[in-house]
Order: structure tokens, then C-alpha cells, then sequence
């Protein structure tokens, strides 16, 4: 009987390495997995800082067109709740909010205009890397 040395122990080969590839498969699932939720919560967090902004927008906007003021930089921490989802308990996270005007007059006739650059930066009171801000920036004459 004569065997054929070549082919032993290839069928070990094969499996060793389908178990690598796939071993590497399920490492690259796991890691694409877990950036997708950073991404998600980025996201949420970004959306958060956008509504903090506007509000320092209608906030500078009411100064401006009902107080005729114009502070120069004023600062201040809105505590926004997070709803509760199948994941994460309803907590509070304070957002502080930057509200900066210039104001700018200017007469064109016999009338007298106030034009108010107003600009807002909501930002979370995350450290490192997770720390999210949005800018907006309004313009109102009166």
C-alpha cells in the first residue's frame, strides 16, 4: 500500500486557517460595532449643543430687541435632561452656553439702525475627546 505524503495534514492547515479569518471577522464586527454607538452618542450629544445654542440665540435676540443691550460676552449653564432609552437612565447634563453681541449703528436718511451680530456656542461638560460644541450666529436690526 503506498500512501501519498503530500497531502497530510492539510485538511489541519485549512482549518487553522479559517479559524484565524474568521476569528479576525468577528474582531472587525465588534470594533465597527463599537464605533457606530460613539458615533450615535456624538451625535445625540452634537444635536444637545445645537438646541443649547439656539437658546442662547433667542436669549441674545430677546437683550438685544427688548433691552436694547449688548453685552460683550455673557455665559451661562442650562441643565437639559436626557431622556431615559432602553439603555441609559433619564439623567441631567448641564450645557454651558456662550452668548457674544456686537453691535453696530449705523443712519441711512434720517433713520437710525441697530444692527446686533449675535453669536452662541452651546458646548456639553464633556472632557477629552467627547467634548461637543456648536456655533451659531444671528443678525437683528432695529
Amino acid at each position: 500500500m503506498c500512501r501519498n505524503m503530500k497531502q497530510r495534514g492539510f485538511s489541519l492547515v485549512m482549518a487553522i486557517f479559517l479559524i484565524v479569518v474568521l476569528g479576525g471577522i468577528a474582531v472587525l464586527v465588534g470594533r465597527v460595532s463599537t464605533m457606530q454607538h460613539h458615533s450615535s452618542a456624538l451625535d445625540e450629544e452634537g444635536a444637545m449643543a445645537y438646541q443649547a445654542a439656539r437658546t442662547g440665540i433667542e436669549w441674545g435676540v430677546y437683550q438685544a430687541i427688548q433691552n436694547t443691550s449688548c453685552a460683550a460676552l455673557s455665559q451661562f449653564t442650562l441643565p437639559l435632561t436626557v431622556p431615559m432609552t432602553a439603555t441609559t437612565p433619564q439623567s441631567t447634563v448641564n450645557y454651558t452656553v456662550a452668548v457674544a453681541c456686537a453691535l453696530t449703528s449705523w443712519t441711512e436718511g434720517a433713520t437710525a439702525f441697530n444692527v446686533y451680530q449675535i453669536t452662541a456656542t452651546g458646548a456639553n461638560a464633556g472632557v477629552g475627546n467627547y467634548r461637543v460644541e456648536r456655533r451659531l450666529t444671528a443678525t437683528v436690526s432695529k
